[in-house]
């Protein structure tokens, strides 16, 4: 699927959405969250993808909403709740989902360009990245879940520190934090994660779907919880053709 300012491509088990708007560093209009969101959705719901991967065209992953769209709005507070109820839709599909979503991210993320890379299952980095919280810069407080996934993975005060200076988060301090888990060269950023992307769609989509889930949930769950949790997966999956298959390989 193509459209205006998201592209949508298969490759193999692999299903990339592209945002489509380098002149303006992939900034989230409303036209493109609802494009972004149905491709989002799309790719989601096709049988044969089992990895799905969000980029952006150009030298930004998304530097955000357009902040320009407001401004030209009667009611700015109307347009931003509409943007952000889109925002917030695209990160529920994401976490809910039951295939892994990669963010690749060229170069720069900020604002809710940020918030969607945190919130993806995996992210993935040029050799040179910034990622701006951006929000209180221009008098906002962030959404698409940025409060909730930033000090979780960096620790409340480091969080309040990015959040309220505007202080960006480079390469070295993403990796030191496991905020990306991977950089790879900008001449072959598409095709290291392509490959990539390859490597996890090998896993069976029962077992991929039932690991995603049990991280999630083990984020909220004491040890015995998540102990039952994971002995009722793995007896379901011991069941299963692909299991069984992969075993015989073993064997041979």
């Amino acid at each position: 699927m193509s459209s205006k300012q998201v592209i949508r491509e298969t490759k193999g088990p692999v299903s990339w959405v592209i945002l489509n708007r380098p002149d303006v560093l992939n900034a989230f209009s409303t036209e493109l969250g609802k494009e972004a969101l149905d491709a989002l959705c799309q790719a989601l719901g096709d049988e044969t993808t089992r990895v799905v991967v969000l980029t952006g065209k150009g030298r930004a992953f998304s530097v955000g909403a357009d902040v320009t769209e407001p401004g030209t709005d009667p009611d700015p507070a109307r347009r931003i709740d509409i943007m952000a109820t889109i925002a917030h839709k695209a990160i529920a599909e994401i976490r809910q989902a039951d295939k892994p979503v990669i963010a690749a991210i060229n170069q720069l993320a900020a604002g809710y360009g940020t918030a969607l890379a945190l919130a993806c299952d995996i992210r993935v980095a040029t050799e040179t990245l910034r990622l701006h919280y951006a929000y209180s810069l221009i008098g906002l407080t962030g959404d698409g879940g940025v409060n909730y996934f930033l000090p979780k993975m960096v620790g409340i005060s480091r969080a309040l520190e990015i959040a309220l200076t505007g202080e960006p988060i480079r390469e070295q301090e993403a990796e030191k934090f496991g905020m990306v888990s991977k950089f790879f060269p900008e001449e072959t950023f598409l095709e290291d994660t392509q490959a990539l992307a390859e490597r996890i769609a090998a896993v069976p989509p029962k077992a991929a779907a039932a690991i995603k889930a049990m991280m999630y949930s083990s984020q909220n769950a004491d040890l015995l919880t998540h102990l039952a949790t994971e002995k009722a997966f793995l007896t379901e999956m011991a069941g299963t053709p692909e299991f069984l298959g992969l075993i015989r390989k073993f064997q041979r």
